[in-house]
């Protein structure tokens, strides 16, 4: 099993970043949108979807819906 030691959270950071431009992309294929955001009430986010913010956390939320236009 490889290890990644410290350098584990850049790439987590790296994966998140990977995950969230493939929504893009899936979003512009089936006419929806999309929005990173990183800035978030930390805790809020953890308790909102059941983790415990220590062993899982949140690290990127993007919401997806229809475009008005």
């Amino acid at each position: 099993m490889l290890s990644y030691g410290p350098a584990s959270y850049k790439v987590i950071a790296l994966d998140a970043g990977h995950v969230c431009e493939n929504l893009y992309l899936a979003c512009e294929g089936i006419g929806c949108g999309t929005c990173a955001i990183a800035a978030y009430d930390q805790e809020y986010m953890d308790l909102l979807l059941g983790i415990d913010g220590d062993e899982e956390f949140t690290i990127y939320i993007a919401p997806v819906g229809k475009v008005r236009g």
